[in-house]
């Protein structure tokens, strides 16, 4: 049976996600946004009433559609918009997204994206009113291209990743969660930081131009070009998801073949090196913050910039040669490494017949990209 019409009900915003209109509605109706996503029908399940399904947020189907017109008036087109699905094809594949969601795996390790925590804007949601936009949930998530500010990680009072839940993550708050405040459950009770007052660094101008660029492609408002090719959405991301591998993989040797790398981004490459062990698991993994997410713009985007074969062959022969030096790169892994076929051949250029490096998959194949 579908749901009763809501009484107030507020429309959703341009590239809002979903969770951020749930708990919108659930302020201007006055009760938790547990109780609106079951008055929409939403029907949450678990040990916990207010327990997230793997699909909230994620994908959208016809009867999510239909109780959510029902009890809002909002089309199913406009519910679609507010899901992770629309970026399938581009930065994410939403089925490997509900597979670790269902695994219980971080979707970090495969598809670069947190499905239940955030990156944020101050600036953006207090001119928003506490609207939180879809793609900064994406891993690669940086800085904010209209504010020029890098984005917020993690909460400075409660230490947890923003949106998260605190100590009671994968739930749908049963209190009331003011949209501009943390409001992790912090000991059972929510974090009362309000976000927008939190200081943000100011963002490098190069940072900026590459985040654009991400998005246009991520949003398919331009036309991806990969060594002077016409490529999809999906080999682009593709071949950047490659490149930082085979940054991570050089490191640290490779920060001083790289001419003109701010001090910072090698800062923050390094940083990130000790959350990302290249020699164990998770060297495949999604930008571990902010900070890394925006080294990896900075230092990868003018790379696969190039206007032909050669000059990408040229820029990508730093990356590729430091990390067989550093033992971590053998053609063997190589090929597990998804890559469109003109990168492929540029990096293959860069490898020695017969390498005898090691690889760091042998024997584990978490986390692999």
């Amino acid at each position: 049976m579908l749901p009763r019409r809501l009484a107030l009900v507020t429309a959703p915003r341009v590239d809002e996600a979903f969770a951020s209109w749930v708990d919108r509605m659930a302020r201007v109706n006055r009760c938790p946004p547990a109780e609106v996503a079951n008055l929409m029908g939403l029907h949450l399940r678990g040990v916990y009433a207010s327990t997230r399904p793997p699909v909230f947020g994620v994908q959208c189907d016809e009867a999510v559609r239909q109780t959510v017109y029902a009890a809002t008036g909002v089309p199913g087109s406009a519910v679609d918009r507010m899901h992770l699905s629309v970026f399938e094809g581009g930065p994410l594949s939403v089925a490997a997204v509900l597979s670790a969601s269902k695994a219980r795996g971080p979707s970090a390790a495969r598809e670069w994206v947190d499905v239940y925590g955030s990156r944020a804007c101050p600036c953006c949601l207090l001119a928003s009113g506490g609207v939180w936009r879809l793609w900064w949930k994406l891993s690669c998530a940086a800085v904010c291209p209209e504010h020029q500010v890098t984005l917020l990680d993690r909460c400075p009072a409660c230490g947890w990743v923003l949106r998260w839940g605190g100590d009671r993550p994968r739930g749908v708050p049963r209190w009331d969660r003011p949209p501009t405040c943390c409001a992790n459950s912090v000991h059972g009770s929510p974090c009362a930081e309000w976000l927008p007052a939190v200081r943000v660094s100011r963002a490098d101008e190069r940072t900026v131009d590459a985040q654009r660029l991400w998005l246009d492609t991520a949003y398919r408002r331009a036309y991806p070009m990969l060594g002077g090719a016409k490529v999809s959405a999906r080999q682009w991301f593709e071949a950047f998801r490659a490149c930082v591998i085979f940054l991570r993989l050089g490191l640290p040797t490779i920060l001083g073949r790289l001419p003109g790398t701010p001090g910072w981004c090698a800062q923050a490459l390094l940083d990130e090196r000790v959350e990302r062990n290249v020699y164990r698991d998770q060297f495949g993994w999604g930008p571990a913050s902010a900070a890394a997410a925006a080294a990896f713009l900075t230092v990868v985007t003018p790379l696969l910039a190039a206007a032909d074969r050669r000059e990408l062959t040229r820029g990508l022969a730093p990356l590729v040669r430091t990390a067989i030096e550093e033992g971590c790169l053998t053609t063997r892994p190589l090929m597990r490494i998804p890559m469109p076929g003109v990168f492929a051949r540029a990096v293959a250029a860069q490898m020695p017949a017969g390498p005898s490096a090691r690889s760091p998959r042998r024997g584990s194949t978490r986390g692999e990209p």
